[in-house]
């Protein structure tokens, strides 16, 4: 396999780590794509582990998370393992925009947003206990320019 097909990053769960995750995917995704769906993947990302530091860990305690990066030409494949709390994303409906918009929810933006962007699986993992979150975006002609 080629070694520019995938990467692993593992990282704390601080939100500080932002930044350098949004490097790390922009350097993976390189000029495989386009500036928009450059620009969507790392957002897509950035919400997921946001989500991941903020609502999996509500004690704040330290923990680490890894987001190993897989890509060929079918697709990119984002995991992302935790040893937060359990949530699984699959389950959650998704509000429309309008809901979101008329209830003034404080949250649901970026779940709605990430399924819109990427295909979502979840697994909760035993032996340690852990999430796994797995984000794919297919890769299609038009996601090359």
């Amino acid at each position: 396999m080629d070694p520019k097909s995938q990467k692993t990053h593992t990282f704390p769960n601080d939100l500080s780590e932002l930044a350098k995750v949004r490097e790390e995917v922009r350097s993976f995704l390189g000029n495989d794509c386009g500036d928009i769906l450059r620009g969507r993947l790392v957002f897509a990302i950035d919400e997921a582990v946001t989500n991941v530091i903020e609502h999996g860990f509500p004690d704040q305690r330290s923990s680490r998370v890894e987001l190993k990066m897989r890509k060929n030409r079918d697709f990119w494949r984002f995991t992302i393992t935790d040893e937060g709390i359990p949530f699984d994303p699959t389950l959650k409906k998704s509000d429309t925009w309008k809901e979101l918009f008329e209830t003034g929810a404080d949250g649901g933006f970026g779940l709605r947003s990430l399924k819109k962007i990427m295909t979502v699986r979840y697994k909760r993992l035993e032996r340690p206990a852990r999430n796994r979150l797995t984000l794919i975006h297919s890769r299609k002609e038009n996601d090359l320019r």
